[in-house]
């Protein structure tokens, strides 16, 4: 027994506190004891309660009558009601409340807990019938449909509902026939109505549902479905027959107006799979004339497509590439890097660029700068990843040999006299040679990726300057002479001997400066002309 919450009311002490000892013994919950009808709608409000045992005769103001009925205004509570006296007149008070139980002091302990019982069962199949009128009366005041009872041969028992707003004729009209509602279905729906309504009238038990046309008493058509279900009696023989119509004209002009949009969303997929079957062959050929490999792969690393020179470089041709993986068609070694690459790839997103060695269809290996992107799917998610090849093999031979070649310059360079440097473009030192250093006095991190300058009395740097700016492709040679102030060395006359190197664009690679000191030079032209 689930424990229920109970208030007693009354004004006898003792009595109170007994029963509330003994409901309590019987697993019920006591809230509170109320010696007064106003203790007891107060106590009520303040826990509402699931019962009341109320006693008629209260002292105060109210009686224990009174008291239910102000109780009963505000909360829905079964009450039994208490009393010493068996008096008519009271009685007669207390029906008018509708209590749920009445015991006579002294009562019972037995007589108590069937009471209580009672009124509680009873309050509550009260409430669920409650519940269920509300809601029989909620859907036949809102139905938006006929429902309707109708004996084996289809003759009316009761057509209820929206019967007029559907057909246009009032119920009283269609139970006397005038007139019958299949002589409302419009051809050729009536005829095949009308066979299966002899079909119906065979089978003891039968449900189905059924679209049809009528017209309504203003002539309007309108489209209704029917959904109708024979009722058996014991023999098996149908009783009569229940259903219910409803209006789907708005249904089936949607339905219509579906179809002429699916007939012209078949057609624009169809133009629209043309022009995209249009586009990509117009990509394949765009992405074949690519000259560097270019596949795509999916999220599972599977190969979905590739250009022609990608099957040129792997030397296996496009429908043994495609649905394949990296294992299948790339050397063990080759395929484990790749794929732990991709992997990361997919997981993070983004692009991708490393180098490593690929081995060539014509089973060389070759250096080649891997770049790879993932791209998205319409939700954002990655579909897939997008690969190019870059062969940089040419590359770094290049690079390799203009390495050995700028080791035997410099090895050449070293053992010169001259004060030899090499300036990038923006006139950053790339190399001196050991005269250089030794003439400054510097070491090689002194000058090193620093902008040339060397120490020049004042106003030398502007010539020198504009001896840089003076350089074309057309005059990439250039001499000039200026003075400088090398640490503990005076002031000496340095000429230089300098060339600027092009590409062929015209934009400068590097300067050439090969520089000799000429101040004793300088001090003998001045004697010279003393002399003369």
């Amino acid at each position: 027994m689930s424990s229920k919450n109970i208030l007693i009311v009354e004004d006898e002490r003792i009595v109170a506190e007994a029963l509330k000892m003994f409901l309590i013994s019987k697993g019920y919950s006591v809230v509170g004891i109320a010696g007064t009808g106003e203790d007891a709608i107060r106590l009520v409000r303040e826990y509402l309660p699931d019962l009341i045992m109320m006693d008629i005769s209260l002292k105060g103001p109210i009686d224990g009558v009174e008291a239910a009925e102000a109780i009963r205004s505000f909360h829905d509570v079964p009450v039994i009601f208490l009393t010493a006296f068996s008096d008519e007149n009271i009685i007669a008070r207390a029906k008018v409340i509708r209590p749920y139980g009445y015991i006579i002091k002294p009562y019972e302990e037995r007589e108590v807990l069937v009471a209580i019982e009672i009124a509680l069962y009873s309050h509550e199949l009260n409430t669920q019938l409650k519940e269920s009128e509300e809601k029989f009366r909620g859907f036949v005041q809102n139905f938006l449909g006929i429902a309707y009872r109708r004996n084996p041969d289809f003759s009316p028992l009761f057509f209820k509902g929206s019967v007029e707003s559907i057909s246009g004729y009032s119920e009283k009209e269609l139970l006397e026939g005038n007139p019958h509602w299949e002589n409302l279905i419009n051809p050729p729906d009536s005829d095949r109505i009308l066979n299966q309504n002899l079909e119906i009238m065979k089978k003891g038990s039968f449900r189905g549902t059924r679209d049809y046309s009528i017209t309504r008493k203003d002539g309007t058509v309108r489209w209704v479905n029917e959904l109708f279900q024979t009722i058996p009696g014991p023999d098996g023989i149908p009783q009569y027959i229940q259903g219910s119509i409803y209006d789907i004209t708005e249904q089936k002009s949607a339905e219509e107006a579906l179809k002429r949009l699916n007939l012209e969303l078949e057609e624009r997929v169809r133009q629209r799979t043309t022009i995209l079957n249009q586009q990509v062959v117009f990509l394949q050929r765009l992405i074949d004339t690519i000259p560097s490999p270019v596949y795509y792969k999916d999220n599972i690393r599977t190969y979905i497509g590739c250009n022609t020179a990608f099957e040129s470089y792997i030397g296996i041709k496009r429908p043994g590439i495609v649905g394949k993986t990296d294992d299948e068609i790339l050397p063990g070694e080759i395929a484990g890097t790749t794929r732990e690459k991709d992997d990361f790839l997919l997981q993070h997103g983004g692009i991708q660029v490393y180098q490593m060695k690929f081995l060539h269809a014509d089973h060389t290996t070759r250096e080649v700068l891997v770049k790879k992107a993932t791209y998205n799917d319409s939700q954002g998610n990655v579909a897939g990843l997008i690969g190019v090849l870059v062969d940089i093999t040419d590359k770094i031979r290049a690079e390799e040999a203009l390495q050995d070649s700028e080791q035997r310059f410099r090895s050449v360079v070293q053992d010169q006299t001259e004060l030899i440097c090499v300036l990038n473009p923006d006139i950053s030192v790339r190399f001196v040679n050991d005269a250089f250093l030794s003439f400054f006095r510097k070491r090689p991190d002194d000058v090193a990726g620093y902008i040339f300058r060397i120490p020049m009395p004042s106003g030398e740097q502007s010539l020198l300057d504009a001896h840089f700016k003076a350089f074309t492709p057309e005059d990439p040679l250039k001499t000039i002479t200026l003075r400088c102030t090398p640490e503990g060395n005076g002031i000496r006359s340095l000429e230089w001997v300098n060339r600027a190197f092009f590409d062929e664009n015209g934009h400068i690679l590097k300067y050439l400066l090969v520089g000799r000191d000429v101040t004793r030079l300088k001090e003998l032209q001045e004697e010279n002309r003393e002399n003369i």
